[in-house]
């Protein structure tokens, strides 16, 4: 038997003396690294796959054919209402793909009339909502009810997650207010708080050298300053007083309770559940399934007759999806995040994609006007003329640019939105800020405590302008200020010429001060208050259609092609902020951390581009 040979058997040399194994470090990790590619690969490419499959669905499901005949639709919110759908990455290769802003008040619109739907149900599970989408989701619930079909909002606690006041106002807008027994309100008013590190970095050795016009623009000054200006303070308070009279008008006109009463129980803060019950805030205390069997008992005078039936509202939404033309077409353009020269991966506001997007629905003769969508804290002056240009151009082609303001459109994002012919804003945007920054970190004085000499020769004399190892001398500070002063008058005569108003008019209100919605208009900054539906109605009424249902609204760019959605994963960076926000989960003390650490990381990314900044971090802290 031991002569027996195979491809599958080999005996073994009991003559030979068996070398000891040794471990092969740089092979065992080289293995492990290309263990984890090839698992990481497959990933992507599932989530790749399951995303493309899951529009194809959604784009063939159009006609609403395998719903139920008497429904009602159910959103659960679980993450921070947006403005963009959650796209796959590497460090999330499965994201949770809620609604997006646009999806839920288009469908609520849609389920106004489809005899199908009895009511809507939301329920509060997490997230952060803006002010503005507040507003513009409180404007659809308002539309829904106008059907006589009933809205309720549960949630274990109005106390979980951030923005207690502002999750509280939208809840308001419901018909009935549910909260789980031995849960909490958190009303307490509105605040900002924001970190001054100039002590911190001067113990660094670190010098954080920035010049801006005008004295309210308040970028870069937690670096520059060690304790708030009075002008960032008077500007911040008068913020904080505009929010909290909108929300408070609103609660109290949707609750029908006096002003006195609400600010009583928002100068408790936090509230047990019979207290919020006593002071007409909730209207049960109860648990979710019993709104379950209530909804039942109401339609069929039993509580066990399950013939109504509970739609998830993305399924609703992806089932109704219309697939009709239309002869005439809105091309909806979407300016979000940061303003930089370009980025594919959807996280900043890419001045390359978003021109081209423009020029192609300049070119598309079935598009007759483009609704801009903006909310962004600003960015690069460069990046933002980019935009404003091709806006400026869709004009000239005689195509209508109207711009819809989100939470924000701050800054660069003003830049941009002058250019409308109409502009409008939700009360609670923050926009304005008219201003710029300039500037850079210089760190001789940490290499001093380490003990590092930087030494080298150069050719000309301004040639380490932009050195972190040398302050800006005399000369430097000038060629500065020449600058900053040219892109400051440039952004007002944009400003005056858009809006119609002198250069000193401009000049009186900017100074880099930022502005709510509804202070923009009485300034003369935005035409109307209204949200993103309402835009698409005046852009549809500029072109001759009664409102947005009369002609087509056309996301541009395109949606991209599972295969290039594919690729664009694939050339994807991994950011730790990102990272530890999505492993962390949303409002936890440590993901806050890293929200902050990816705001920063987002302002140097736009100094790393350009010196020069038209950019308000009061706006970007204000995004959700």
């Amino acid at each position: 038997m031991s002569n027996i040979r195979s491809y599958f058997y080999r005996p073994k040399n009991t003559t030979e003396t068996e070398t000891p194994k040794r471990w092969n470090i740089p092979n065992i990790i080289w293995s492990a690294i290309k263990k984890t590619c090839t698992v990481l690969g497959a990933m992507i490419l599932l989530s790749a796959l399951m995303s493309t499959c899951a529009v194809m669905v959604a784009n063939t499901q159009g006609g609403g054919n395998t719903l139920p005949n008497d429904m009602v639709l159910v959103l659960p919110i679980e993450q921070n209402i947006s403005e963009t759908q959650t796209r796959p990455s590497l460090y999330d290769p499965f994201p949770f793909m809620q609604p997006t802003l646009q999806t839920i008040t288009k469908t609520l619109h849609r389920a106004k009339t489809d005899d199908r739907v009895r009511g809507v149900v939301f329920s509060m599970k997490g997230g952060s909502v803006n002010i503005s989408h507040a507003e513009e989701l409180i404007d659809a619930i308002n539309d829904f009810k106008e059907s006589g079909k009933f809205t309720k909002i549960y949630a274990p606690s109005y106390a979980d997650g951030a923005g207690g006041l502002v999750h509280y106002m939208l809840a308001s807008a419901f018909d009935e207010v549910w909260m789980q027994p031995v849960g909490m309100v958190s009303i307490a008013g509105l605040n900002f708080e924001m970190p001054f590190a100039k002590n911190a970095l001067e113990k660094a050795g670190v010098s954080a050298q920035f010049v801006k016009r005008e004295e309210f623009k308040s970028a870069m000054e937690n670096f520059t300053n060690s304790t708030m200006s009075e002008q960032n303070k008077e500007m911040l308070v008068e913020l904080l007083n505009n929010w909290s009279k909108e929300m408070t008008a609103t609660i109290t006109a949707n609750r029908e309770m006096p002003v006195s009463e609400l600010n009583s129980l928002i100068n408790k803060g936090l509230l047990t559940g019979e207290e919020a019950l006593a002071g007409g805030l909730i209207d049960r205390l109860e648990y979710a399934d019993r709104i379950r069997a209530e909804i039942q008992k109401d339609a069929t005078g039993n509580e066990e007759d399950e013939t109504i039936e509970f739609v998830d509202l993305g399924s609703y939404a992806a089932k109704t999806h219309e697939n009709k033309t239309y002869a005439s077409n809105i091309a909806l353009v979407k300016v979000i995040g940061s303003i930089v020269g370009s980025d594919e991966t959807g996280r900043s506001a890419g001045a390359s994609e978003i021109n081209a997007a423009i020029h192609e629905a300049i070119d598309d003769e079935s598009v007759k006007a483009i609704v801009v969508r903006i909310d962004s804290p600003g960015g690069s002056p460069s990046a933002s003329e980019t935009i404003r240009r091709a806006l400026e151009r869709a004009k000239d082609k005689e195509k209508p640019v109207v711009v819809s303001m989100g939470p924000s459109a701050a800054s660069g994002g003003y830049w941009i939105a002058a250019e409308g012919n109409r502009v409008y804003a939700t009360s609670g945007t923050l926009t304005g800020s008219i201003g710029v920054v300039m500037g850079k970190f210089e760190l001789s004085g940490l290499w001093e405590k380490l003990g590092v000499n930087w030494q080298g020769p150069q050719v000309g004399n301004n040639a380490d302008l932009w050195s972190m190892n040398e302050p800006f001398d005399a000369d430097a500070l000038a060629r500065m200020n020449a600058v900053i002063d040219e892109t400051y008058e440039a952004f007002l005569e944009r400003v005056a010429k858009g809006r119609s108003m002198r250069v000193n008019e401009v000049r009186e209100i900017a100074k880099g001060r930022v502005y709510t919605g509804e202070r923009a208009k009485e300034l003369g900054l935005v035409d109307e208050i209204g949200g993103l539906n309402f835009s698409l109605d005046m852009a549809a009424k500029m072109i001759g259609a009664k409102d947005r249902h009369g002609v087509g609204v056309v996301n541009f760019p395109r949606e991209k092609t599972g295969l290039e959605r594919f690729l664009q994963l694939l050339g994807q960076e991994v950011s730790l902020p990102m990272f530890l926000k999505s492993s962390l989960g949303e409002n936890t003390p440590l993901s806050k951390i890293s929200e902050n650490a990816e705001q920063l990381t987002d302002e140097m990314r736009i100094f790393e581009e350009s010196p020069i900044a038209v950019y308000e971090p009061v706006a970007a802290a204000a995004r959700p």
